[in-house]
């Protein structure tokens, strides 16, 4: 039977493969950061928020949200994630805003069963769990009306192209593109785009803002990856981020919603 994947033991990893000046993070933030500012920015939200960072890792975007003057609760259920996490909010110094509780989505159902936040952050784990939509639908239960969700996923099509690219026909053709969760970091609910976005109606999502994060950087060559300037990467990434099929072809999908009444 599958189960969630969490990642016990992998922070360092996470930390050094993602975050660490790698270009793929500061895409990645810079693209959904971008995208939840444009929004907060358009809309009557208040200034200061009750925002959950559920399966927020080494806290990055709880740092982010923390600094633009809101209230966080990070949510993870790996401990040793959350332990580096609470290394870097202490050292930022934003540690009064957000609170760190050890958990997973379920748990916080449980936990806390009535909705009580004005925003929630969802960010490369839908991909991790054994039942997507009704782990999803279980998280949107502590979204208060108008209460908005920021929704990021990895993209089946992308890893498609990229066995397709490298000849690597067998996963395609044998229809495993889906990992077991026993290796690598492959995730065990790769999500399509178009699958995801026939969610939102049922869920009782508006759906906003949709791009696409990482629409060609990762299927260059790897020297000519090294070669490309930040500040232009970041541009055309931004650029292509929202149109068809560069959008579609990301190699993760960002949906800012709105939850209905």
């Amino acid at each position: 039977m599958k189960q969630d994947r969490f990642f016990d033991g992998l922070s360092k990893r996470f930390r050094d493969r993602i975050y660490s000046g790698d270009p793929r993070g500061q895409i990645r933030l810079s693209i959904v950061q971008d995208d939840i500012l444009s929004q907060l920015s358009a809309t009557t939200y208040p200034t200061a928020m009750q925002v959950l960072d559920a399966g927020g890792g080494l806290g990055q975007m709880s740092l982010w949200l923390a600094e633009l003057g809101h209230q966080v609760v990070l949510a993870e259920p790996s401990l040793d994630m959350l332990e580096e996490a609470r290394e870097c909010i202490a050292a930022s110094g934003q540690a009064e805003r957000i609170l760190l509780q050890k958990a997973s989505i379920q748990d916080l159902v449980t936990q806390q069963p009535l909705p009580q936040f004005d925003g929630i952050v969802l960010h490369a784990v839908l991909e991790w769990l054994a039942e997507p939509y009704e782990t999803l639908q279980q998280l949107i239960s502590l979204l208060k009306p108008h209460g908005w969700l920021s929704l990021m996923f990895f993209n089946q099509y992308s890893t498609e192209m990229r066995h397709l690219l490298s000849g690597n026909f067998r996963p395609i053709l044998e229809d495993t593109i889906a990992s077991d969760g026993q290796r690598g970091l492959a995730p065990i609910s790769p999500c399509i785009p178009s699958e995801v976005l026939s969610w939102l109606p049922d869920l009782k999502l508006e759906l906003l803002t949709w791009s696409g994060v990482r629409c060609f950087y990762d299927y260059a060559y790897p020297k000519v990856r090294q070669a490309m300037p930040i500040e232009d990467l970041l541009l055309l990434e931004r650029r292509y981020s929202q149109r068809e099929p560069w959008r579609s072809l990301a190699r993760y999908q960002h949906v800012f919603c709105k939850k209905m009444p």
